[in-house]
C-alpha cells in the first residue's frame, strides 16, 4: 500500500487524531527547543560557569516571549488559533521569533556562553528567517523542522542513536498529516529544511 494512501486511512480516524493532536502538544517546538537548550546545558560534558544564566536566556528569548506573542496575537485577532494554521497569519509571529532569536544570540555572545549554545540559537534565527520566506508562497511543518534540527544538533554532538531519532521523526511526520495540519509532502520539506539548514550552519559556523 502507498504511503501516502495509508496515512489517508489513519487521517480518517478519530482516535489516531486526538493521539496526533496530544503528541503535537508534546512536541511543539518551543518544546523541543527547551527540551534542546536544558539537556546540552545541564546534562553534557560542557562545562559552563553559567549554567542557569545561559539556560534562562536561552529560555527566554526561545520560548517565554514567542509564547507571550502568539498568545498577544490571539487576543488582537490577529491570528485565528494559537498555531496560527493560516498560513498567511504565521508571517507576523515568525518575524517576531526571528527578532527575538536574534537578541537571545547577541546576549548569549555577551555572556560568553559555549559555542554550540551561540550556535542553536543562531540556528533558530535562521531557520525561522527560511521558512518565513518559504511560508510567503508555501507552507510547511514547523513541527517536522524543529524536530529535525534538534535531532541533527544531538547527531552532530555524538548522540548517534538512529533508529530512535528515525522513529521520531516517523511520528512526527504522521502525526501532522493525520491531524490534517499538513501535507505529506509539506512535512518532509520541513524536515529536510531542518536537516539540511541546521547542520550546514553548525558545521560551517559552530562546530
Amino acid at each position: 500500500m502507498p504511503l501516502e494512501k495509508y496515512l489517508e486511512i489513519m487521517n480518517n480516524s478519530l482516535t489516531l487524531k486526538t493521539i496526533g493532536t496530544i503528541l503535537s502538544y508534546i512536541l511543539h517546538p518551543m518544546v523541543v527547543s527547551t527540551f534542546t537548550f536544558w539537556v546540552i546545558i545541564y546534562h553534557t560534558a560542557l562545562n559552563i560557569v553559567n549554567p542557569n544564566l545561559i539556560f534562562l536566556v536561552s529560555f527566554f528569548f526561545s520560548t517565554i516571549l514567542p509564547i507571550v506573542t502568539v498568545l498577544y496575537l490571539k487576543n488582537q485577532d490577529l491570528i485565528s488559533d494559537l498555531d496560527a494554521s493560516n498560513k498567511e497569519e504565521r508571517l507576523l509571529p515568525m518575524a517576531f521569533s526571528a527578532l527575538f532569536f536574534l537578541i537571545g544570540f547577541v546576549i548569549l555572545r555577551k555572556i560568553n556562553s559555549p559555542i554550540i549554545i551561540q550556535g542553536i540559537m543562531f540556528c533558530s534565527l535562521i531557520n525561522t528567517i527560511l521558512v518565513w520566506l518559504i511560508t510567503k508562497y508555501w507552507k510547511i511543518s514547523i513541527h517536522t523542522l524543529s524536530i529535525a534540527s534538534s535531532i541533527t544538533i544531538f547527531w552532530l554532538l555524538g548522540y548517534n542513536y538512529i533508529l530512535p531519532m528515525l522513529l521520531l521523526l516517523a511520528i512526527t511526520v504522521t502525526m501532522r498529516v493525520i491531524t490534517n495540519s499538513h501535507t505529506f509532502l509539506q512535512s518532509i520539506i520541513g524536515m529536510a529544511v531542518g536537516i539540511i539548514s541546521t547542520s550546514t550552519q553548525l558545521i560551517l559556523l559552530f562546530i
